[in-house]
Formats: structure tokens, sequence, C-alpha cells
């Protein structure tokens, strides 16, 4: 099922434009690769220019266990998806437990209230839906590859 409705909604966003440019991250087309070249790119383009270069480079501790439910789901009802799809998504998300196993010693169950099921199909998908307007919120050039940020001015 989480295979049916990640395809569903990339090709929503494909259809919709959803993607900036500046993320690189499990998005078709792009990759490390041409995160790095286009980065490269610009930075040689200033330098060559006589700029010099502030870089700031963010990478989110724990970046797909602190996505807050709620607000991830604000953002991916705000994007104009089908009421079924936001409905399953918030289901899939909502009454996780976990229990962590540490040397034979196994804590008790508690509520998962916020992140992104790794390893599921569609966690990288709900992860860039949650960092995808961070460009919007920036005034330098930035790019993305998921959770790792470079900020340049």
């Amino acid at each position: 099922m989480e295979s049916i409705i990640k395809h569903e909604m990339t090709a929503y966003f494909e259809k919709k434009g959803f993607y900036d440019n500046c993320q690189h991250g499990f998005v078709k087309g792009r990759s490390t690769l041409t995160n790095l070249l286009e980065t490269i790119e610009a930075w040689t383009r200033l330098i060559e220019e006589g700029f010099g270069i502030d870089i700031v480079y963010l990478d989110y501790r724990k970046a797909f266990d602190t996505v807050p439910h709620q607000r991830l789901m604000q953002k991916i009802r705000d994007l104009g998806l089908s009421k079924e799809i936001v409905n399953w998504i918030k289901d899939f998300l909502q009454d996780r437990k976990m229990k962590v196993y540490v040397r034979g010693s196994c804590s008790e169950w508690i509520d998962v209230i916020s992140g992104v099921p790794q390893g599921s199909v569609l966690g990288l998908l709900l992860f860039l839906i949650f960092v995808q307007d961070l460009p919007d919120w920036v005034k330098s050039s930035i790019n993305m590859l998921a959770d790792d940020t470079k900020i340049w001015t």
C-alpha cells in the first residue's frame, strides 16, 4: 500500500512542480553528484568574479526522528492531495509504538509522536515534504540533499 501511495504522491508532485530546484535528495534526475556539481559551479563562478564566500552547513540532528507529526500533517493537507491519501498518511503515522533493546534489556513500549518511519517506502518522501519550504525562508543561495543543507552568500 505504501508503494501505491508513494507512486500517486510522486506523480502528483511532479505534475505540480513541487520539488524546489535546490533539493537533490531522493528526487528523480537529481543526486549527490548533481548537488555537488551545481554547488561547486556556483562557488567557482563567485570566486572567478572576485567575491569571497561565506558558507554554512546544516545537518539536522536525528532529522528523520524529529519531524513533528502534527506539523507534517498540516503541510500534507496544504498540498492539495486527495482526502483519502491525507487520511491514509495520518493513519500510517499515528498510534505507532516503540521499545528499545540494549544489551539484552528491553524498555517499556512508548508512543511515537514524531518522526517519519525510517526504512519505510514513504519515509523519505514524507521528510522531503517537511523540509521542502526551507528555501522559501532562506535569503541566500541554498542547496539541499535531503537533510544536508548548504547555504552561502
